[in-house]
């Protein structure tokens, strides 16, 4: 019994939880090491890697610590209209399902959100986005061939002022090939700082490797409890026969031959109906 209780166990950490496919997705090393940070020309702003202090770099607007963040985060702000993209390409060799994460709050302090695309300049706007590109696709663009998934539409939190974070998560089956996780903001109506903390895309299994998890379980659950019932059987008919004749005694093991070529027990010698429990009686 024990090794099938460890046989189980193994196959439960059989497939640990894969890594992080993306670099600094924490923004740990103080840099935007693996992103690429783009800013629209004539901009009066950007994009800033900045500790957890509550205020934002250059407007000095308020924002909230993240209990789940570490030292550092990537905020856009300003001091005048501005429109930022912050990208960090991955690449999939086959077909995967992924589970993409991240930790983001948009701040705009103007109470007035506007989606006009992702430029500061072409008129009113006031938006901020979280989107999966193709590999291909440009920093600020709005056609939906580039766009894969959206995961924060074009617009902003609720609070006219700092808010909360709020974590977002999720799971796609994507086609091999190169994709961009974008965080992109544009304003030119008043401030507006985007927070990112925590993105990760990390594989995890189909829904069809969990099936064979799930019947591998029920298969060895199965093995136990056949198991446990021979040896109740055995024990029970060694009780019964204990002190007996040995010409007698092992006639009474027959069922034990039958068992073993069809996997099941007579009732007559004591199985119920579901083959699990055996209430043989000693004869007299």
């Amino acid at each position: 019994m024990k090794s099938i209780i460890l046989a189980a166990t193994a196959l439960a950490f059989a497939a640990p939880a894969t890594a992080n496919i993306l670099v600094n997705g924490n923004f740990e090393t103080g840099t935007y090491a693996g992103w690429t940070t783009n800013v629209e020309a004539s901009n009066s702003g950007n994009l800033q890697i900045e500790a957890y202090d509550g205020v934002s770099p250059l407007s000095s607007n308020a924002n909230q610590n993240n209990a789940a963040g570490g030292a550092f985060f990537s905020i856009t702000d300003q001091g005048g209209p501005g429109a930022y993209s912050l990208t960090q390409s991955f690449t999939l060799s086959a077909t995967t399902r992924v589970l993409i994460k991240f930790d983001m709050f948009a701040n705009d302090q103007s109470g007035n959100v506007i989606n006009n695309g992702r430029s500061a300049t072409g008129g009113p706007n006031q938006n901020a986005t979280a989107d999966l590109l193709t590999g291909t696709a440009g920093a600020f663009t709005t056609n939906l061939a580039d766009i894969v998934a959206v995961f924060y539409a074009p617009g902003a939190d609720p609070i006219t002022g700092a808010n909360p974070w709020t974590s977002y998560s999720s799971a796609l089956t994507l086609g091999a090939g190169t994709y961009q996780i974008r965080f992109a903001q544009a304003d030119n109506q008043f401030f507006f700082q985007q927070g990112v903390d925590n993105v990760s895309v990390a594989a995890v299994p189909e829904a069809s490797t969990w099936a064979m998890l799930i019947t591998g379980f029920g298969l060895v659950g199965a093995a136990a409890r056949r198991r446990r019932s021979v040896i109740a059987w055995r024990i029970q008919r060694r009780r019964q026969y204990r002190g007996r004749p040995f010409a007698v005694a092992p006639f009474a093991f027959a069922p034990y031959a039958i068992w073993t070529l069809t996997g099941r027990l007579p009732p007559s010698y004591g199985q119920n109906r579901n083959g699990r429990h055996f209430t043989c009686a000693p004869s007299d």
